[in-house]
């Protein structure tokens, strides 16, 4: 560090014990009294600046929400996610990665056999990279930029869209074997490396397959949406199991947690399904339960979150608790 040239008068009041601390790194240095006060001014100030640039950095977490079983939420919860780290002023990348495209259609992008085809879906992402891999030619791939979607009425959110077609795609994927099995683990630190998106939140479909392994790969953390349900908490623990041996391929992948969904406390199966969810997930469950609220379909078929046409409504001030306590458990990690 250079020493600073220009100075003026400068006078402040020290401990007795840093002024003998001083004295002695002068002496054993052989430097000025004025120059170490200097360097520690420098080094705690470039240490600031780096936490600064640090914090400013985009950390990209990726969250997989994800149940073998569909219809429990887990579109809801993605769109809701979004919309409320996006309040928070967060920069959010969703994936859309189920053919059925409801979390695209929850947005109003339109997919295959509605109102428009969009050339720039996930099906043709993966058959961009898949043609790389083939023909070894990494550099001829279409930048993911093509791939992302923006909108005016959420600018903080983005999203990669599916539909249909996305099934005939991932039956390609799936041919393909192992020379494919980390294509859409690279999309994702494609994403991450573009320091953009402080979250990327990707709504898996309803199985234990390939393309949802595939997903897992390239996956921080994986959160399980419960419906207090026979058949839905037998595939909440399947994809705990799943998720637990997909991540001796990723040690890093991790269960944030499970939380329940489509709550209506006041019935008796509701009461006959808590303990078995209870005990089951123990601490792993999160504390916010999201009722079951029409106005949740309301607002998916007004095409946006319902923490987003809907805030005052029961299920958003559940989902607004329930990201809170995402973002904590997060944080402690």
């Amino acid at each position: 560090m250079a020493e600073l040239t220009n100075r003026k008068s400068f006078t402040t009041t020290l401990s007795k014990d840093n002024v003998e601390k001083l004295k002695t790194l002068s002496e054993k240095k052989g430097v000025p009294k004025t120059k170490i006060l200097d360097d520690a001014v420098n080094t705690l100030y470039e240490k600031e600046e780096s936490m600064e640039q640090a914090a400013k950095k985009h950390q990209g977490i990726v969250i997989s929400v994800s149940n073998n079983k569909g219809g429990v939420g887990k579109t809801t919860t993605v769109a809701a996610l979004a919309d409320l780290l996006s309040k928070k002023g967060k920069n959010v990348l969703m994936i859309d990665a189920d053919p059925q495209g409801n979390l695209s259609n929850t947005f109003n992008y339109m997919g295959a056999g509605q109102n428009q085809i969009l050339d720039n879906y996930l099906g043709n992402l993966l058959k961009d990279r898949m043609r790389a891999v083939q023909d070894d030619a990494p550099d001829k791939c279409v930048k993911l930029d093509y791939y992302i979607l923006n909108s005016t009425e959420f600018p903080r959110i983005d999203l990669i869209c599916s539909d249909i077609r996305l099934d005939g795609t991932y039956a390609e994927l799936n041919a393909g074997g192992v020379r494919y099995a980390y294509i859409i683990a690279d999309i994702i630190e494609e994403a991450k490396a573009m320091d953009k998106y402080d979250y990327i939140l990707v709504d898996s479909r309803p199985a234990m397959n390939n393309e949802v392994a595939m997903f897992l790969l390239g996956t921080d953390y994986v959160i399980i949406p419960v419906e207090p349900a026979k058949h839905a908490i037998l595939g909440a623990n399947a994809m705990a199991r799943f998720v637990l041996t997909t991540a001796k391929q990723r040690p890093s992948l991790k269960i944030l947690g499970a939380f329940m969904t489509k709550v209506v406390d006041r019935t008796k199966s509701f009461h006959d399904f808590l303990p078995m969810v209870q005990n089951g997930w123990d601490k792993m469950l999160f504390e916010t339960r999201i009722p079951y609220n029409q106005d949740v379909i309301n607002s998916e078929n007004l095409s946006a979150p319902v923490t987003y046409r809907k805030p005052a409504c029961k299920a958003s001030k559940a989902y607004v608790k329930l990201c809170d306590e995402v973002v904590a458990r997060i944080e402690q990690q």
